[in-house]
């Protein structure tokens, strides 16, 4: 595999990082579900305060003032259905209201509620400063009561209602937050294995495409050429050749198979009593030594120049080099002309360079053949995994040049 890039990569923040580092009014929504149950609550409330009101003592008429209050409260519990943070500063009116006027039942369920929505959905500045107020709203709720002793206990046991509310909000909140980051961390675990799927099929259609545009490029060379020399020599060296590049692509395309179907591969290794997965098979000094044998049997020549240690590579850079020299030798078996020369020229140090220059031909050869370019595309792609640029075109003295420059050794 090829290293990752030197320096830190930058890390998505978690779903609780996104959620807190939100303005001081932003807040998630509400389920639905939620949203009708708690409405019906503030209504069933409402209904009751003024039930209790009616018949708690001797005076006639009815609770105006209790009423509007409840209306204001119905009106912020509506307001959650829009947003939370919105509804909470409402209800911290509706509660200041609440405190002159007779019938609490309402004004605390309404404190209760928005302290543990708040808890629940908002940012911890407003989720805070929300518990603050509710607090306070506790203690003036029992000062304001006739009975010293009562409000004292009343405020309490508010207060003590509040923070359970916050706790209970705090833990949903919580939970809530666990849940999406385990939904993100699934999306993202499955996202990185489609792209991993879709990185290892392009991988396997470079490798299928080099297989048989090489192989299948020397068969067809040969087979050309003996018909043009059409001599008893010439037909046996031809048949031979083919031969060995017909083994050779039949081995390549067992191992890309091995990938799409490993048991079946396994099978065929055990049956045949040999691997065909080999990295080993796929190194570059054996790439060098095969490929100019079969530009040469073309009537080639080929100037070979190697700089540096080939043995310090590793497996990985070996093998994609052996990919890249494979493309650029079949470009030169499909376009140069023969008695003409392919210079190659490869350096190995900390960086690997590797340019094959050949001449670009005029004659019967050259005009049998057409490109793709999907050649050119799995070379930059292959020096590109291992941090290297690919520059390719016709030069001044009218050759073609492929030129790896940057490549990784290790």
């Amino acid at each position: 595999m090829p290293s990752s890039p030197s320096g830190s990569t930058k890390t998505r923040p978690s779903v609780f990082e996104e959620f807190e580092t939100g303005s001081f009014w932003s807040c998630r929504q509400l389920n639905k579900w939620m949203l009708v149950i708690v409405t019906l609550g503030a209504g069933i409330a409402l209904g009751a305060d003024i039930i209790i009101e009616l018949f708690s003592v001797d005076e006639d008429g009815f609770p105006v003032e209790l009423a509007l209050v409840g209306a204001l409260s119905i009106a912020c519990v509506l307001l959650l259905w829009i947003c939370v943070t919105y509804a909470a500063a409402a209800a911290a009116f509706v509660l200041l209201l609440a405190l002159f006027v007779e019938g609490t039942v309402l004004g605390v369920l309404v404190a209760l509620l928005i302290t543990g929505l708040t808890a629940q959905t908002s940012t911890k500045k407003f989720r805070r400063g929300t518990l603050a107020v509710m607090l306070l709203w506790s203690v003036l709720l029992g000062a304001t009561m006739d009975e010293g002793l009562l409000g004292l206990g009343v405020g309490a046991a508010v207060a003590a209602g509040v923070l359970c509310a916050y706790g209970l909000g705090d833990a949903f909140r919580r939970a809530t937050n666990a849940s999406l980051q385990s939904r993100r961390d699934l999306e993202e675990a499955e996202q990185r294995h489609r792209e991993s799927v879709s990185a290892e099929r392009k991988s396997i259609a470079q490798d299928l495409h080099d297989v048989v545009a090489h192989d299948i490029t020397i068969i067809a060379m040969q087979s050309r050429a003996a018909q043009l020399e059409d001599t008893p020599k010439a037909y046996q060296d031809a048949v031979s050749v083919i031969g060995d590049a017909s083994r050779a692509a039949l081995k390549d395309m067992r191992r890309v198979l091995t990938l799409l179907n490993p048991e079946r591969g396994q099978a065929l290794e055990r049956q045949n009593g040999q691997s065909h997965a080999s990295a080993s098979e796929l190194d570059v000094r054996r790439g060098l030594d095969l490929f100019t044998e079969r530009l040469e049997s073309l009537g080639l020549t080929v100037e070979k120049q190697v700089t540096g240690d080939i043995g310090s590579l590793s497996r990985s850079v070996g093998a994609a080099l052996y990919r890249i020299l494979q493309e650029c030798t079949t470009n030169a078996a499909k376009y140069a002309d023969e008695a003409t020369a392919v210079r190659l020229e490869l350096t190995v140090a900390e960086e690997v360079s590797l340019e094959v220059i050949n001449p670009v031909g005029t004659g019967r050869r050259a005009k049998h053949w057409s490109s793709s370019g999907a050649g050119l595309i799995g070379v930059r792609d292959r020096a590109a995994a291992f941090g290297g640029s690919t520059t390719y075109g016709i030069d001044r003295d009218g050759s073609w040049r492929i030129s790896i420059t940057g490549m990784k050794s290790a």
